[in-house]
């Protein structure tokens, strides 16, 4: 069973109807993409993590845990937004090096905030649905919907594989962490080297493990899904 399975299982709001959880978070996403205020994003995510504190009993580091590798992802994702290098000096802050300049676009760090802020809030509204609420309770709200089985049984894995992508990073920051792979620079960039090779050797063999217990249950291309 995946980590996140037993947060799903055992939280303070297990026993909350999943339709409920489910409007709640398709509410957040809403509110997240559709009014792109940086403001409101901010207090959705603030509102998820008292929730999660509050209402599921999540202890601070597991909440931390939860968006803690997401985080990483949303601001690899982004912070070239606002970042760049170039032979002349257009940045709002910069260093020379490499006889150019490396520093901060000016006039696109409101577009980071927006884009970081937005895409915190819908990441952790969906975490808050996926940590409090078990799959199968998910899959009913998906079947009361009537949505077609193809959709639910795609959302079946790319859920689990996501989640295995997470933990297995997890795992691994957790490793390097513990043997002070980001002390200093050096060791950093020595770190993430390692850390890139870990993934991918992790996720494939989990991968090959997730393929093998589809085989085990005869898996045809299609989920039995009731």
């Amino acid at each position: 069973m995946l980590l996140i399975d037993q947060f799903a299982y055992t939280n303070g709001l297990r026993h909350v109807k999943a339709g409920y959880k489910f409007l709640f978070t398709l509410l957040m996403l809403v509110l997240a993409i559709g009014l792109d205020n940086i403001y409101v994003n901010l207090s959705i995510f603030l509102l998820i993590i008292i929730l999660e504190l509050t209402c599921a009993k999540f202890k601070l580091r597991n909440v931390i845990s939860f968006i803690k590798v997401p985080l990483i992802f949303i601001l690899l994702g982004t912070i070239f937004l606002v970042i760049g290098f170039s032979k002349e000096n257009h940045f709002s802050y910069s260093i020379k090096i490499f006889g150019g300049y490396f520093g901060v676009i000016e006039g696109q760090e409101m577009l980071f905030l927006r884009v970081f802020m937005r895409s915190l809030a819908a990441t952790s509204s969906v975490i808050f649905l996926s940590v409090t609420t078990p799959m199968v309770d998910i899959i009913k709200v998906f079947k009361a919907m009537h949505l077609p089985n193809v959709f639910i049984e795609l959302f079946m894995l790319i859920y689990r594989f996501i989640f295995i992508i997470i933990e297995e990073a997890q795992t691994n920051i957790n490793s390097l962490e513990i043997k002070f792979g980001f002390i200093n620079t050096k060791t950093s960039f020595k770190s993430i080297k390692i850390f890139i090779e870990n993934m991918v050797l992790g996720i494939m063999k989990r991968n090959e493990e997730m393929i093998n217990a589809l085989n085990i249950k005869l898996y045809n291309g299609e989920f039995p899904v009731r």
